[in-house]
């Protein structure tokens, strides 16, 4: 590396579009990222903004149309599958729907990524299965079937698969879907501690703009098929940003402790609501 040049970031996004299909438009173009090793990027947008179709991008689940992925300096589609499936993992919202392999089995499947589908478990391989699952706190319950979980459990589930891949890329999509108060804190806390110490470059996609403020160190506001905006919590959770993407009022306050910017609903109509009332 040249003395005095900062080091590459872990992910990096440049120029990218992506979409469905031949003959079909781009769902997003012009994205360009970087995400720091160590770091949590939240995606946040209306619902068709493509948040999730970035995500499965970046996978290698669906090709670019346009611009380029890289990990670390290598460009993730220039090399082979087995390769950016070492580098990049990713958590969809996929559920068990009725499966009885345990907890213990679908975490050892993230290992696939290194041992193939048909090789035996090494002992390196289940000695990083036991530290997956003592991280993710699912060790105690590792003999039960995934179809008796609850969906905060399952989240960590999934989560724990992802990690077994030994990635340096995360991707979650809408990891606190579903889940009450308690467990969204629960995954969003445990992500972030992942992130720092793994020296993970984090890439999730969320609904809830005040969780972004707290939790991402960076965010991205897609909307009109285009990355709107990209930076700190402050610069990106404004008003003016937030109306445009959502296409309604939205109220930026500051937290009491923290200061960050807390997204709020602007007051309710009392005239519209008693007019609601009426017989």
């Amino acid at each position: 590396m040249t003395a005095g040049r900062p080091p590459l970031p872990r992910l990096r996004v440049q120029g990218l579009a992506c979409g469905y299909g031949r003959g079909r438009p781009d769902v997003l173009t012009g994205v360009e990222l970087d995400v720091e090793a160590g770091s949590i990027l939240a995606l946040l947008g209306p619902n068709g903004s493509g948040k999730t179709t970035l995500l499965r991008t970046l996978a290698r689940l669906l090709p670019p149309r346009a611009g380029s992925i890289t990990v670390d300096g290598e460009d993730a589609w220039k090399r082979g599958r087995a390769w950016s499936h070492r580098r990049v993992a990713i958590a969809l919202q996929d559920e068990p729907q009725g499966s009885r392999l345990t907890i213990d089995e679908v975490v050892r499947l993230g290992r696939a990524a290194h041992r193939g589908w048909w090789l035996p478990m090494t002992d390196e391989d289940g000695a990083v299965v036991e530290r997956v699952l003592e991280r993710t706190r699912l060790a105690p319950i590792r003999d039960r079937t995934v179809d008796a979980l609850s969906a905060g459990e399952w989240q960590r589930v999934v989560l724990a698969q992802a990690m077994a891949q030994e990635p340096r890329v995360l991707l979650l999509d809408e990891p606190t879907a579903h889940l009450d108060w308690h467990y969204q804190f629960e995954i969003l806390e445990l992500v972030d501690h992942l992130a720092r110490d793994e020296g993970l470059a984090v890439v999730l996609s969320l609904h809830d703009l005040n969780q972004a403020s707290t939790w991402a160190d960076r965010i991205a506001l897609l909307a009109e098929g285009a990355l709107l905006c990209v930076g700190s919590p402050e610069e990106v959770l404004t008003a003016d940003l937030l109306a445009r993407a959502y296409r309604c009022p939205v109220l930026v306050d500051r937290h009491p402790l923290t200061g960050a910017p807390m997204v709020l609903p602007p007051p309710r109509s009392r005239r519209g609501a008693e007019e609601t009332r009426k017989p």
